[in-house]
């Protein structure tokens, strides 16, 4: 049955129904694009990869040990890469450069390393903090702030290149100019910003240059999945929709207040009752970031440990992946193995999967072993753990430790792909790039592409505009989601125009010389709500048709 199962999974993959892209003919509400696959037979495993991709989800990796490409190579690659993805770590601001995130993070500065490369460094977060301040006092200094941003453009900085693009196509203290804005961005793109990238394959995808779009998205993708292997902020955390429909969504605003939501309150008391399963959740939320916590390594591991005193299975795995990561501990792939073995012995099966991973790259062990390997990937797998299916997908597309077999492959990667592991759905968008494995399907490939890049460490911009909701900074809130929206984000694109409809002159939105006229909101509202509605979001559908019905919109 389940083979059965996984044969249809692969038989009907183009009745995938992805959300449609219409003409950018102005005003052509029925102009639609055919979508790109047709059929009715939509398989389970497929709905619910492309529905974990629209729903709000806390987490989507959870796993250290998923195998690269590049680690089952024999070439100089691979001792290149496995000094880059193992014994270093780096910080999302390096993979990142430009990010906001020393804003946002007070705790976080720039290396002495990065200031040398870029001098103009301090000076530009200088003027982003005053670009922040500006927002949050209505915009009484913020032509004084774009000039400043300007004249730093001058010199030749990407990063202020990029962010005075982002002014222009929005209007911020510069008369709104959607062409001047996007050659700032392309001059920043050429000289390699990220989120200039992103704005460029955004604008090509919404343009339907698919052979462009899925080129610039496979760059991006690659470049998210390189940051899961390196970052020392693994894993990636979802944007969260702040509105459902008309009214906030406040069940699920709640789940990220951090230490002040009652929920929290009484799983810590159960925890410092001696419950381990609440002992391990809280864990979780300082180990990954979530519930509205900073990232904690040293909080979760002591929570980890408190629970394993209590024979806690989970955390024992968890503890296993800590000491392989050396996320707050020196890094010791004999107890990494030791922990996951104990883990294992309690029945806990994903810990398989991170067994086969350390005798797949010989850590902890005494040489590689790819026989059992994949031994282990198969008991994983066995208990429908997403990184056992990845990681045996990795060897059969390789042929390594078994017969290559790329069909095979596919089908881990598939299964893998529907616990929401995003490089999983990489490795299938290049299948459906390449047309190895799956049949060449451009638009396809570029969609899920476009996932996976928007999971990058730059979608930290959706956690600060989150954090900054929940602490009544509209202003910032709308600053953020405006700068994600710009960047390709469904969940951003409306949740800044719901801010500006359910907020108006309180939204704080900064137009060419202060605070928003009515005409600018509405615009800006009505802009938003129109790109939202491009990628699926039926409420957003909704309103632009109004709209145009009503003949709000000139």
């Amino acid at each position: 049955m389940f083979c059965y199962f996984i044969q249809l999974t692969l038989l009907f993959i183009p009745s995938i129904c992805l959300p449609l892209r219409t003409s950018q003919l102005t005003g052509d509400m029925q102009s639609r694009r055919k979508p790109p696959f047709s059929g009715h037979l939509i398989p389970l495993l497929l709905t619910s990869l492309l529905l974990s991709t629209t729903t709000t989800t806390a987490i989507t990796s959870r796993s250290f040990f998923f195998l690269s490409e590049h680690d089952l190579n024999n070439s100089s690659i691979t001792d290149h890469h496995n000094k880059l993805t193992q014994s270093t770590t780096t910080s999302d601001e390096q993979i990142d450069p430009g990010s906001w995130r020393p804003i946002f993070e007070p705790n976080v500065s720039n290396s002495d390393a990065e200031i040398a490369i870029n001098p103009n460094l301090d000076h530009y977060y200088s003027v982003v903090r005053k670009l922040v301040d500006a927002v949050s006092d209505g915009g009484r200094e913020i032509v004084d702030v774009a000039t400043e941003i300007e004249s730093i453009a001058a010199t030749g900085d990407v990063h202020a290149q990029s962010l005075l693009g982002f002014l222009y196509s929005m209007g911020i203290g510069r008369e709104r100019n959607s062409d001047k804005g996007f050659m700032f961005h392309q001059f920043a793109a050429d000289f390699g910003c990220v989120q200039s990238k992103l704005v460029r394959a955004y604008a090509c995808y919404r343009q339907e240059l698919d052979e462009k779009a899925v080129i610039l998205y496979a760059e991006l993708a690659e470049a998210a999945v390189n940051s899961f292997f390196i970052s020392n902020n693994y894993p990636v955390i979802e944007p969260v929709k702040i509105h459902n429909g008309a009214e906030e969504n406040k069940d699920a605003l709640r789940k990220f207040r951090g230490e002040d939501d009652e929920d929290f309150r009484i799983l810590k008391s159960q925890a410092q009752k001696g419950n381990a399963l609440a002992m391990y959740k809280i864990g979780m939320f300082y180990y990954h970031g979530l519930r509205g916590f900073r990232r904690d390594n040293s909080k979760a591991l002591s929570w980890f440990s408190k629970a394993v005193d209590k024979g806690e299975p989970r955390s024992m795995e968890l503890l296993g992946e800590i000491y392989a990561r050396g996320a707050g501990v020196e890094k010791n792939y004999t107890k990494s193995l030791e922990w996951l073995t104990l883990a294992s012995k309690q029945q806990h099966c994903s810990a398989y999967n991170g067994i086969g991973y350390l005798y797949a790259k010989g850590y902890g062990v005494e040489q590689k072993n790819y026989t059992k390997a994949k031994e282990y990937f198969e008991k994983a797998a066995d208990d429908d753990e997403a990184g056992g299916h990845y990681n045996l997908g990795v060897m059969y597309l390789k042929g390594v430790g078994v017969k290559k077999d790329v069909k095979l492959a596919c089908r881990h990667f598939i299964i893998a792909a529907n616990s929401g592991e995003p490089i999983a759905l990489y490795q299938l968008a290049k299948m459906f790039h390449t047309g190895v494995g799956l049949k060449k399907n451009p638009l396809m490939a570029t969609s899920l592409y476009k996932i996976v890049a928007e999971k990058g460490p730059w979608s930290s911009l959706s956690r600060w505009a989150l954090e900054s909701y929940l602490k009544g900074e509209i202003g910032k809130a709308f600053l953020l989601y405006s700068r994600m929206a710009e960047l390709g984000y469904e969940v951003a694109q409306s949740n800044a125009a719901w801010i500006l409809d359910k907020y108006g002159e309180s939204s704080m939105c900064i137009g060419e010389l202060g605070l928003c006229t009515d005409s600018e909101r509405l615009q800006r509202a009505h802009a938003l709500w129109w790109q939202a509605s491009k990628q699926g979001n039926e409420y957003a559908a909704s309103l632009t048709g109004d709209a145009y019905y009503n003949d709000q919109i000139g």
